[in-house]
This record gives structure tokens, sequence and C-alpha cells, in this order.
């Protein structure tokens, strides 16, 4: 699922309006993520040159990204 920081920035301060939570606030939001991008950046790299990964353009409503999240499972089958 591929979408930008600002996105999911912009997500998890939408989630904590209709459910507070200490964790979503701005500052822990980027630190958050810095540390997923860090975590993360060398898994993707690693399966891309596999090529057993397949990104989903997470940007967009739920039902559009789920939308492209089934066609990739369903690209596999």
């Amino acid at each position: 699922m591929d979408c930008s920081a600002d996105t999911m920035t912009n997500r998890l301060l939408q989630r904590s309006q209709s459910s507070p939570r200490a964790d979503d606030a701005t500052k822990t939001i980027a630190k958050r993520l810095e540390t997923y991008y860090r975590a993360s950046i060398p898994v993707i790299a690693y399966y891309e040159t596999k090529t057993q990964l397949r990104k989903i353009n997470a940007e967009g409503t739920p039902e559009e990204v789920f939308l492209r999240l089934c066609a990739a499972i369903d690209s596999i089958f």
C-alpha cells in the first residue's frame, strides 16, 4: 500500500477526530512515519529485486484503494 506521508498523516489526524488517541498528534505521527520508512525501505528494496512486490496506489477513497487491492490480488491468481 503506497501513499504519501501527507496522506497517511491526514488519515491519522481524521481518525483522531472520531476516536481520540494520544499517539495521533502531529509530532507523534511524524516520528512514527520516520520509523516506518526507516524499517520498510530496505524490505521494499529487497522484494523489488526479487520481483515479488506489488505496490498498490493507496491514494484515494477507501473504496478506490480496496478495488486496486482486489485487482492486484486477482492478477496473482
